[in-house]
């Protein structure tokens, strides 16, 4: 008789040590991959001075490094709503809304106000110090005064702040209008990211000139939050795929390295094109869910098992954090800004290859030792915020 295939075993991800806790490898690489990706881009833009960055399809390929920030909001999607996925669709435990508080100010306060007071004190970057009060309260990216100005990255950490504040009341409606139904939720979490992403191309892509608005500006999470959603979809198939269980996958899903390969073809043509922004949504679902879905084990997960590069991850706060300034300081580049016009860098141009060549080791190093000395000690604060019905191996949040 004929023996049916049996179902794909899953690889287990490799765990890597944060602060005292497990966390998965791959997840932490595709963190070191956002980070790095910005670094680069960051460091083209700078040794070019800003001029002729998105000219020719190699410039512009190098300089799209800046947009794997949007993987980090998929990352964050993901992470921190997959635990609210398990308990309202997988029976999954209790979650202490006050430890997971405490939890992500643990994670984000400490380093970020470190590097704010740093900066402020040593060398602005164009911003003004008694603006102070709007990055203690992660406003800056509602005012010409503050937006890109202090540390550039620092737009994405408002983003994410008020995500990690409105989770748990999105949640909540997602479950409550889902009634238990994964189909459900999954039509509702793409229903609001569909509405997300149609705000942004009214207001942010297509648009009149922006306005830095909170509400529906550029750097506003509700024109944002449709990278998230793409991590919340991630979260919520993973639990579709453990309530099937021994059940065998499309073998078009089992392989990881077709998806991955897709995910950078994506990202290469939003690199090429910037008005087509969802192409980068996409491809961090496909990176994301790859790493978190793909039974079989490629060569390119192989790579994000890398403990070198998961050890990256580990640190990569930091390295987003920092990179600007010490690339900054390292090209000698000075920057005009005025509160009513683009910033201008009167620098001239110089080698892309030779700046990241000596940038790379030093903002490594930069990282590695802000992440022993400012976060870790902080990091090693934290407690578990889901109940033991949701405990795994290790943490991925």
């Amino acid at each position: 008789m004929t023996v049916a295939p049996a179902p794909a075993a899953a690889v287990e991800p490799a765990p890597i040590d944060q602060a005292g806790e497990l966390r998965s490898a791959r997840i932490e690489s595709l963190r070191a991959v956002a980070a790095l990706g910005v670094l680069v881009g960051h460091a083209f833009i700078i040794a070019l001075a800003y001029r002729g960055t998105s000219t020719g399809l190699r410039n512009q390929l190098i300089s799209g490094g800046l947009l794997t920030v949007f993987l980090f909001f998929t990352l964050s999607g993901y992470l921190l709503y997959w635990p609210f996925a398990r308990r309202d669709f997988g029976g999954g435990g209790r979650i202490d809304l006050t430890r997971y508080a405490r939890n992500r100010a643990l994670r984000i306060l400490p380093l970020y106000y470190a590097v704010v007071a740093v900066l402020l004190a040593l060398d602005p970057l164009g911003a003004h110090r008694a603006d102070w009060w709007r990055y203690a309260l992660f406003i800056e990216d509602y005012s010409a005064r503050t937006v890109e100005r202090l540390d550039s990255p620092m737009w994405s950490l408002g983003v994410e702040m008020q995500f990690y504040i409105l989770l748990p009341l999105i949640a909540a409606g997602i479950a409550r209008l889902a009634r238990g139904s994964l189909a459900r939720a999954m039509a509702i979490v793409v229903a609001l990211g569909a509405a997300s992403f149609a705000l942004r191309l009214e207001r942010v892509l297509i648009g009149p000139s922006p306005v830095l608005s909170p509400l529906d500006g550029p750097f506003a999470l509700p024109t944002l939050l449709y990278f998230f959603c793409t991590g919340m979809l991630v979260a919520l198939l993973r639990q579709a795929v453990r309530d099937r269980e021994g059940e065998r996958l499309p073998r078009a899903l089992e392989w990881s390295d077709p998806w991955l390969l897709a995910a950078v073809g994506l990202w290469a043509l939003a690199a090429a094109h910037p008005s087509w922004e969802p192409l980068i949504a996409a491809a961090s679902f496909l990176a994301v869910g790859t790493c978190v879905l793909a039974p079989r084990r490629g060569v390119l997960l192989r790579i994000l098992d890398w403990r070198g590069l998961a050890a990256v991850g580990v640190a990569s706060y930091s390295l987003y954090l920092w990179h600007v300034p010490l690339l900054l300081a390292l090209s000698g580049t000075e920057i005009r800004f005025s509160d009513t016009r683009p910033p201008v860098d009167l620098t001239a141009p110089q080698s892309f290859a030779g700046l990241l060549a000596l940038a790379l080791p030093v903002c490594l190093a930069a990282a590695l030792l802000s992440y022993r000395l400012i976060e870790a000690p902080f990091l090693r604060l934290r407690r578990g915020w889901v109940g033991p019905r949701s405990s795994s191996r290790y943490r991925e949040r």
